[in-house]
């Protein structure tokens, strides 16, 4: 299970902002975020249908319940004015030969990004893999997306690998980055 951390306030330059565990009551606002950032970030490289097809799927508020207060799941919100405005999802992976971890969703509404956000959740998940032994930590990226690319290297993620995915009807090429994780040195500062 996991260990349960009490609402952080951190201030950043712009603004508070709270950092909590994820709750069943989020996932109407947390699909919401999805596709407003979805759409804003993939409208010119994932055609509008496979979007839609993928985020009827993937952000289900039943298909995200299995993930509130999971074992092996670390799943955020950030609040700010109690507005819901990001969110980061790490899942622990097994491997053979050491723990891991995959950041499966960060998403953060437009109008905030740059704000330390993102930071934020990075900052809260990895002191969170830490504390649970993961060694490392994965991402996957579309590679069209260098926004995010740019975000993941500035916070020591390395790149690994490309590989295809389909999206409805389409491939997509996705790069895989790999970073990490220790008591030392959870997050560099940007």
């Amino acid at each position: 299970m996991n260990q349960k951390l009490e609402a952080n306030v951190v201030a950043t330059p712009h603004h508070n902002l709270i950092i909590r565990f994820a709750t069943q009551a989020d996932l109407p606002q947390i699909a919401h975020i999805a596709q407003i950032t979805w759409n804003a970030t993939y409208s010119d490289t994932i055609a509008a249908e496979n979007r839609r097809d993928f985020l009827e799927r993937a952000y289900k508020p039943e298909n995200l319940a299995s993930a509130i207060d999971a074992p092996g799941h670390w799943f955020y919100v950030v609040e700010l004015e109690r507005e819901l405005i990001g969110f980061g999802h790490f899942l622990r992976r097994y491997h053979r030969t050491q723990a891991r971890a995959e950041l499966v969703r960060l998403y953060v509404l437009p109008g905030h990004q740059s704000l330390g956000v993102g930071t934020l959740i990075l900052r809260t998940g990895f002191a969170a893999l830490a504390q649970a032994g993961v060694e490392q930590c994965f991402v996957s990226v579309q590679e069209t997306n260098t926004q995010a690319r740019k975000f993941y290297e500035r916070h020591g993620f390395i790149y690994h690998r490309k590989h295809g995915q389909f999206l409805g009807t389409q491939i997509v090429v996705l790069v895989q980055y790999i970073r990490p994780i220790s008591e030392s040195g959870i997050i560099a500062t940007p």
